[in-house]
């Protein structure tokens, strides 16, 4: 029995380490991204993690490429102060995410796609 017990807790921590360790903050490019109701600025085009159609005021966020499980989203204003928040947790991994802009006021922003290990950050400028 205490064999047993041994051995299921160094299965879990062995689990637990190869998690933790597999992680790592994916990369994102620090382009600011110019919201207009007349033109789509996807930013990168090779970088199809963050896309912006200003047409339907919408922002797409692919989990997919992101190589880490994100926690949740902030988008905060120029003062710093979370205008939106959204929890992503218990999205799949393959989410197509979108962040709905239709109610953000034109001024700087700050996307922050939050992790257990770190944040990915990402400037939106919002223009009439």
């Amino acid at each position: 029995m205490q064999l047993k017990n041994y051995f299921l807790c160094f299965s879990f921590l062995s689990v637990t380490v190869c998690a933790a360790s597999a992680q790592s903050l994916a990369s994102a490019d620090d382009n600011t991204l110019h919201f207009t109701s007349v033109e789509s600025s996807p930013g990168n085009a090779e970088n199809w993690t963050f896309y912006l159609d200003s047409e339907s005021q919408v922002y797409y966020i692919d989990f997919e490429t992101i190589s880490v499980n994100l926690n949740d989203i902030l988008v905060k204003d120029n003062s710093g102060t979370v205008v939106k928040r959204d929890e992503l947790w218990n999205l799949p991994v393959n989410t197509i995410y979108e962040l709905d802009l239709k109610d953000l006021k034109p001024g700087k922003y700050e996307i922050e796609l939050r992790t257990y290990t770190g944040v990915i950050r990402k400037d939106l400028t919002v223009s009439e």
